[in-house]
């Protein structure tokens, strides 16, 4: 019943009272799973400082470095790379959160079942554990304003993505002078830029810093207390003692040895290139299992639908992605014979075995390459998209610019008259809305037989 007061007026409401005329008259709501600011003063102040050791300095590692010194922590960060960032600094699609200040202000609605069952949906063919679907719904709305409220982020543009019932993946406009901002990047430098301000006294970050293993004892009863870490740095080793130490250091996509993690857990991916950087090896994973840490849900590897195919370089194993935001924006995606396959906003999982079971192999020379569709966006979609941000992919030769349909499928190899008859079907399904080759039902915009200026890439799947 009061689900509606947290989420419909123009900011929505943290914590409340309510007061009724009849039955109980007082009734206060706070949003589940979040602690007040005055009660985490409270239990602060019962604790000593801590030395809190943070492996890995993505998004996820800054987040908790951050956390655990505004928890009055001395904190160091121990990244293995010689930059900061890792992948979260190559995210460019944005952040999903319901009951948003941005969707307020733009009229959206959305509830907390809408983003727990599109959730659940999208662990299509294996598992969602309702805890934890529970938690990422709780948080999803607080963690867009922490960094909105804490980093002045302007999360301000929210678009529909795959699998998704609603409008909620924010991410910033251009800047002032019309530049992009690949999100990821907006992010991960804003909050390092943040660290060297603000918290220069409690957080150290030391890059060039492999962690090689965990220190830790084991009591009588056969109980393990981490205490530490060991340390690679410049061909030297040295160890490092903590209260806690906090596992930030991703997946293991590019982990890619005979024996490595990729070969134990998902072997059948192994031959798709991937969109990880290369210190994606999954070294956390490794340093808590060689301490008897219990590992769940290894085989649960996501496979992009849409990595980049560079023409100049089709047979690099590693792919820039292709975002979710540009089928957000209205691209569709053909096969070389012309033809759509699949509902370009539904599930990463079905869009991919799509490619897989409807495209042709990418062949460069006598060489196989992977099954790979074609993207294409209409000035539209274009527009929607971010011309600025395009350009960044437009310059590495990732799209290729046709100036009606019939330069795209000269470009394509495929048959004028396929192409023309997708892009008929296509303008009629987004002008009745509902498609029913694939079901499609949101049309985010057009592509006709009459678009001009259009741009065109190569995407195939690609592990993250």
């Amino acid at each position: 019943m009061l689900e509606p007061f947290r989420t419909r007026f123009r900011y929505p409401l943290q914590d409340f009272l309510l007061y009724s005329r009849s039955g109980p008259r007082i009734i206060r709501l706070s949003v589940p799973g979040i602690e007040p600011k005055e009660i985490r003063e409270k239990r602060l102040a019962k604790h000593e400082p801590a030395k809190v050791i943070v492996v890995g300095s993505g998004l996820a590692g800054m987040s908790a470095a951050i956390e655990a010194a505004d928890a009055r922590a001395k904190v160091i960060i121990l990244e293995k790379a010689e930059k900061m960032g890792g992948n979260s600094e190559k995210a460019t699609s944005g952040i999903n959160g319901w009951g948003t200040k941005a969707q307020s202000l733009l009229g959206i609605p959305d509830e907390e079942r809408l983003f727990e069952r599109d959730t659940h949906r999208s662990g299509k063919g294996g598992i969602t554990h309702p805890s934890l679907v529970r938690t990422l719904s709780i948080h999803s709305a607080p963690a867009v304003h922490w960094l909105q409220d804490k980093f002045h982020i302007p999360l301000d543009m929210v678009s529909q993505l795959g699998g998704h019932s609603a409008k909620r993946t924010h991410r910033a406009p251009p800047d002032a002078q019309g530049r992009p901002v690949p999100i990821g990047y907006r992010i991960m430098s804003t909050m390092r830029a943040r660290i060297e301000k603000d918290y220069s006294d409690k957080i150290e970050i030391r890059c060039g810093s492999k962690v090689k293993k965990l220190l830790h004892s084991v009591d009588k009863e056969g109980i393990r207390t981490v205490a530490g870490v060991e340390v690679e740095c410049n061909g030297s080793m040295y160890e490092e003692v903590a209260d806690s130490v906090i596992l930030a250091t991703g997946g293991f996509g590019c982990c890619r040895s005979p024996n490595g993690l990729m070969a134990r857990y998902r072997p059948d991916l192994l031959a798709f290139p991937t969109t990880n950087g290369a210190f994606a090896e999954g070294d956390g994973v490794t340093l808590g299992e060689d301490v008897g840490a219990e590992l769940l849900d290894m085989d649960k590897v996501q496979l992009h639908p849409t990595g980049f195919i560079d023409p100049k370089d089709p047979s690099n194993s590693t792919k820039i992605l292709a975002p979710e935001a540009i089928r957000g924006s209205g691209g569709i995606l053909v096969n070389s014979r012309g033809k759509r396959f699949v509902n370009e906003l539904d599930l990463r999982s079905v869009v991919a075995k799509a490619i897989l079971d409807h495209c042709e192999n990418y062949n460069y020379g006598k060489l196989a390459g992977p099954p790979f569709a074609w993207c294409i966006l209409s000035s539209e979609s274009q527009e929607l998209f971010g011309r600025p941000a395009l350009g960044f992919y437009i310059k590495m030769g990732l799209f290729e610019s046709c100036a009606d349909v019939s330069e795209i499928a000269l470009l394509i190899g495929c048959d004028k008259d396929n192409l023309r008859a997708t892009m008929e079907a296509y303008s009629d399904a987004k002008n009745t809305g509902y498609c029913r080759l694939t079901e499609k039902n949101v049309f985010p915009a057009d592509v006709s037989l009459s678009s001009k200026d259009l741009i065109v890439a190569r995407v195939t799947p690609s592990s993250e």
